[in-house]
């Protein structure tokens, strides 16, 4: 790597983290560039060399925490699965790691609902540099609630005439559409659960057998 090459990640990495201390309790709206630039130690005009928007800082910061956060949920999910005893699982079992799932992703979006609802939202702007990210985290998310129930229906503790990837879909879109209509709406951030929590149940529960 040239000293040239060398500099410039230095830079980027310095933005990265300058954008991740500054959003991680405020919301983009409430950042400027120049304060990035300055906890960056560089040049707001040197900032845009490396940005197309101050929006695009919310994108790759909050994008690449929630790709971790999804690792981590489909890594606990799996690790709940490790010493299960057959003896032991009903429909709630498989019903409740799904639950737990979107339970993860709503503690999360309270650790920043301006920032949330902004990144999420941002998934359905077809001109956004970030919505294909946007799509593939919520593909991930969909696959996993799909091969927990399609688990469940195998093994005869859930209703298999339903096809599991419907069910999946719909259930991602109750967490969406919730986190969606929250500013809307004007409802309080930290009902999310109380909101998404019922409408999951009415999915799933019709799944026991």
């Amino acid at each position: 790597m040239s000293a040239r090459e060398a500099a410039k990640r230095e830079r980027s990495l310095r933005i990265r983290q300058a954008a991740e201390h500054l959003l991680e309790k405020r919301a983009i709206t409430a950042v400027t560039t120049k304060e990035v630039a300055e906890a960056a130690g560089i040049g707001e005009a040197t900032l845009f060399r490396y940005i197309g928007s101050k929006d695009e800082l919310l994108f790759m910061v909050y994008g690449d925490r929630m790709d971790a956060l999804l690792s981590e949920i489909e890594q606990r999910d799996a690790m709940t699965t490790v010493g299960c005893d057959d003896s032991e699982k009903t429909g709630s079992y498989y019903l409740d790691r799904i639950l737990d799932a979107y339970r993860t992703r709503c503690e999360f979006y309270l650790q920043n609902p301006d920032n949330a609802s902004i990144y999420l939202r941002a998934g359905f702007d077809k001109q956004n540099v970030s919505r294909g990210r946007n799509i593939a985290q919520g593909d991930r998310s969909i696959r996993l609630t799909t091969a927990i129930l399609a688990e469940g229906q195998s093994e005869g503790f859930l209703n298999d005439r339903i096809p599991p990837g419907l069910v999946a879909q719909n259930c991602h879109a109750i967490y969406m559409h919730e986190i969606d209509r929250t500013p809307t709406r004007g409802y309080v951030p930290g009902t999310i659960w109380e909101r998404v929590s019922p409408r999951l149940h009415a999915q799933l529960d019709p799944l026991l057998r």
